[in-house]
């Protein structure tokens, strides 16, 4: 992972180069990176994956380009530059307090990178691209889901059991597999709970954790009825049922 964000790197630097964005002598990844660097990522970014070129003109429909998964790529491999081995952190890029036109934080992390990555989305989605997340639940959630109801439901694992201090590593001796206890049966149906939800109303992790008991409502008429309000908004204007 880190080998391709170091490929990714040293790829900006040459397209920018390439384009006359920046001199040769020089690298966009330094310790006090210049006041246009945010638009510099956007059009490293942009001649990459968007539809248009860095000049405004439009890109052959023949032309291959990233998908919005290899530009997160690219602005995660920015921001790791610029925050870790430059030492800038994760402060969002804004202009200092104490001294007028000096910049300060992370290019990477910025409004204008942020605006153009959630527009480059919408245009993908238009465009037809699958989302990442989307591929993700109709390709391989299923499967992974099925086994593990299967093994949270096994008795060792699903059965709640008293609380007893000690080692989360079974003892040899009893005939188990060896793997780590790290979670008793209440722990496991929460889980289970957590990803059963985020399967059928294709949340996020963040998403999911935001849920408290208070949005959950327990039909009294309909025995495993459960009627889950999200304290959130989503793309769905008018809601739906699960």
């Amino acid at each position: 992972m880190i080998s391709l964000g170091l490929r990714l790197i040293a790829n900006c630097d040459g397209v920018l180069k390439k384009h006359k964005l920046l001199k040769d002598s020089d690298s966009l990844f330094c310790r006090h990176p210049c006041k246009e660097a945010p638009s510099l990522l956007i059009a490293w970014i942009l001649d990459a994956c968007d539809s248009v070129n860095i000049d405004g003109t439009q890109k052959p429909a023949t032309k291959e380009r990233g998908s919005y998964g290899h530009a997160q790529k690219m602005r995660a491999a920015a921001t790791y530059a610029f925050g870790r081995l430059q030492g800038l952190g994760t402060m969002p890029w804004h202009e200092s307090e104490l001294h007028m036109g000096q910049m300060l934080g992370n290019p990477s992390v910025s409004v204008e990178v942020s605006g153009y990555m959630g527009s480059l989305r919408r245009r993908k989605v238009q465009a037809g691209e699958v989302a990442v997340s989307a591929r993700a639940i109709t390709s391989v959630s299923p499967s992974l889901h099925s086994l593990l109801y299967y093994f949270n439901h096994r008795p060792e694992n699903w059965k709640i059991q008293v609380y007893q201090p000690g080692s989360r590593q079974p003892p040899c001796d009893t005939g188990s597999s060896g793997s780590p206890q790290w979670a008793g049966g209440r722990v496991r149906r929460f889980l289970h709970a957590a990803y059963t939800i985020a399967f059928l109303c294709l949340l996020r992790s963040d998403e999911v954790l935001k849920i408290q008991y208070q949005d959950l409502e327990f039909s009294e008429s309909k025995p495993g009825f459960v009627v889950l309000t999200l304290p959130f908004r989503k793309t769905h204007q008018n809601g739906g049922e699960c």
